[in-house]
């Protein structure tokens, strides 16, 4: 039995025994007192709704998704991502190396209440996957300027994204 239909049954059982059911009901199955008390008064009342079957709790119940809450979540965690993405961007490929923990701890230091399984599932929907940041051996030591030339590559692919953008629209 759903969570609906066992209120509904304990509660008929319980009007059914009478003066003391209630409690005597609620003592043997762990429901709470409100719990059968509100049940009766739906079995009650003539027009009390009735579920659709499969349904525990009436339609639009439950807690909101976090998109629904903040929808500006996604660009957000996008802007965190930015220069953590690797991948192809011709086949659609992403990857970031940044771990969930840390990415759920920096949205959660913004003031975004999330957790790292709902940051995975943001993930997946943009099409992201993690990989662990691993070393490639090389035969001589890197650059010493190796991140800045990273950095400026960045920036320089953002705005020719940004001209390409611009362009299409106009």
């Amino acid at each position: 039995m759903n969570e609906y239909q066992r209120r509904r049954y304990l509660s008929a059982e319980a009007k059914s025994l009478g003066y003391g059911g209630i409690t005597l009901v609620s003592t043997i199955s762990g429901v709470s007192r409100q719990t059968l008390t509100d049940g009766i008064k739906d079995l009650d009342t003539a027009d009390a709704e009735i579920l659709e079957p499969g349904r525990s709790r009436k339609s639009g119940a439950g807690r909101k998704t976090i998109l629904e809450k903040n929808p500006e979540i996604i660009g957000v965690l996008l802007e965190l991502l930015e220069s953590h993405t690797k991948g192809d961007p011709m086949c659609l490929l992403l990857w970031t190396n940044k771990s969930l923990r840390t990415l759920s701890e920096e949205l959660m230091n913004m003031g975004y209440s999330i957790s790292k399984d709902t940051v995975s599932d943001l993930l997946k929907t943009l099409g992201y996957g993690l990989q662990a940041a691993k070393k490639n051996l090389t035969a001589k030591p890197s650059h010493p300027d190796r991140d800045a030339q990273f950095e400026h590559i960045n920036a320089e692919a953002k705005k020719s994204r940004c001209k390409r953008k611009s362009s299409t629209f106009n």
